[in-house]
């Protein structure tokens, strides 16, 4: 089924005028995909400040590309990445719980490394609790290959750094 759905599915590149689908998308699925890992206060705080229209903006004017999947005219998900020398860096990568499972996020991912190649690697940091993301990066090819301390806002993570050659 996975594939059939997937099929439906475009997947776009944003301008900076598209952002807010993405504060959208974001402002729907990070709670439930950080429920239990960080508090509501957290998500709140991240959300306001990862997700504004400046932060975004600001973001793309250093170089990071965003994407957006569609079902139909519905949005289903978003990805952002930039790349650093040789090696593609997935910022952001999210799909709204009720449409996970059908090939949306892999869909994404695509798109990321066909508009930032040539690249011999891509890499993405994943918060050290998030064990559904860090099996869905596995299935898709990826091994963790350490750990390191992020910022975000207020708060400090260990995040663990996924890694799968291209």
């Amino acid at each position: 089924m996975g594939g059939i759905a997937a099929a439906r599915v475009a997947v776009s590149p944003l301008a900076p005028a598209d952002l807010p689908v993405v504060a959208d998308l974001a402002r729907r699925i990070w709670p439930a995909a950080y429920a239990g890992i960080l508090t509501d206060e957290q998500i709140a705080n991240l959300l306001m400040r990862i997700y504004s229209e400046e932060n975004l903006r600001r973001e793309m004017a250093d170089g990071h590309r965003c994407w957006a999947a569609y079902e139909g005219a519905q949005p289903a998900g978003y990805a952002s990445a930039y790349k650093d020398d040789d090696i593609i860096w997935l910022k952001k990568l999210y799909v709204l719980p009720d449409r996970q499972g059908r090939g949306i996020g892999k869909k994404l991912i695509d798109a990321a490394v066909a508009a930032l190649r040539p690249a011999r690697e891509l890499r993405l940091l994943v918060n050290g609790d998030n064990l559904p993301a860090q099996r869905f990066y596995t299935e898709t090819g990826f091994t963790c290959i350490g750990e390191m301390p992020v910022q975000m806002g207020d708060f400090a993570f260990t995040d663990r750094v996924f890694s799968k050659p291209l």
